[in-house]
């Protein structure tokens, strides 16, 4: 049995325009990640775990231990808030130490600590910088330190990457993994950011409406949606009605049938990812005859997005709108492309059928 490192049950929270309701844990040492629309209650969660809010009901535990109803400097939490509330009046080493004023180190313990603190966020020579002295990128560096200073059960992330440009995020995302992973530090990280909590979390929770519409690894939320929100949400992707397949099925007659026998019927809705396709799009190259299964042949490009490694084409066939990654830049107006049936997933009523 896994030992959690955190748990919240049944916990419920009202407000005006939200009312949250959900349940979930997190093994000791986990990285969770929870992602969702503006609004759905994303910080609010962190904001019950430490302390800031208090729940209307449930429990909250930490390593076993309830906490719900204890202040927030009894939980053994820390929160990285996206403003990151650094103390301006103190510099670098002296936000670092905040925390460890408890802890009853002596001056030579404390220093060593910070120390390792320091470098652990690579910040090695920032120790007497100034707040104001700082560009974003160290500063979250300054406040994971700190956080971390407090030795907490469990860590808090909430948007810590908001403030950082493209190519900071993808910096500090590989650090924040690292330094959770060396730590063994339960972690629960906020982000507005699909890519980014996938890629770092060991779990994803969807959330909807103060409500978990999906939990599970960042390749079944992806791969295997419980519904067309969380599929919608996590990336790109074609949702097609039934009909699609009476439209652009390409196999021999003999095995025309099974093929749609294996949908249940017409009220149902196809989704797969324009990755998942293969299209012809090297000039020059003769669309294979042998492609099975569902072709969208000669579809009118209605729009064409570069997005540095490939373009993101956007096609209309028959009434339906089809996307699809290229490696090259379409020659033409027209695009083709086909999807295999073991890549599409089946919804009914919005939900995924599984067969």
């Amino acid at each position: 049995m896994p030992e959690f490192g955190l748990v919240c049950n049944d916990i419920r929270k009202k407000y005006h325009k939200l009312a949250l309701d959900l349940s979930f844990s997190v093994n000791k040492g986990e990285l969770i990640s929870i992602i969702g629309p503006s609004g759905s209650g994303k910080s609010t969660i962190l904001r019950l775990i430490s302390g800031l809010d208090t729940i209307d009901d449930g429990s909250i535990l930490i390593d076993g231990k309830d906490i719900t109803n204890l202040r927030p400097e009894q939980r053994n939490t820390t929160i990285v808030l996206p403003d990151y509330a650094l103390f301006p009046n103190m510099n670098v080493e002296k936000n670092i130490a905040y925390p460890m004023r408890t802890l009853h180190l002596s001056r030579e313990e404390l220093k060593a600590e910070v120390r390792r603190l320091i470098e652990q966020v690579n910040l090695t020579g920032f120790e007497k910088r100034t707040i104001d002295e700082l560009t974003p990128m160290e500063r979250l560096k300054t406040a994971l330190a700190r956080a971390l200073a407090a030795k907490p059960s469990v860590l808090l992330l909430d948007e810590p990457l908001s403030l950082l440009d493209a190519e900071e995020r993808l910096v500090l995302r590989n650090e924040i993994k690292e330094i959770q992973r060396s730590t063994g530090i339960t972690t629960v990280f906020v982000s507005n950011n699909q890519e980014e909590a996938l890629s770092i979390a060991d779990k994803v929770i969807v959330l909807r409406n103060g409500r978990i519409e999906q939990m599970g690894s960042p390749e079944d939320i992806y791969r295997r949606p419980c519904s067309e929100f969380t599929a919608t949400f996590t990336g790109e992707c074609n949702i097609l009605p039934y009909d699609v397949i009476l439209k652009t099925l390409r196999v021999p007659e003999t095995e025309r049938s099974k093929i749609i026998y294996q949908c249940f019927g017409p009220e149902h809705r196809l989704l797969f990812r324009p990755e998942d396709m293969v299209v012809n799009d090297m000039p020059g190259l003769p669309f294979p005859e042998f492609f099975p299964h569902l072709r969208f042949e000669n579809a009118k490009i209605t729009r064409c997005e570069y997005l540095g490694k490939e373009y993101l084409v956007t096609a209309q066939y028959d009434g339906f709108t089809i996307k699809v990654y290229t490696v090259y830049k379409p020659a033409s107006d027209t695009i083709t492309a086909g999807i295999r049936m073991t890549k599409i997933l089946e919804f009914n009523d919005g939900k995924l059928i599984r067969h």
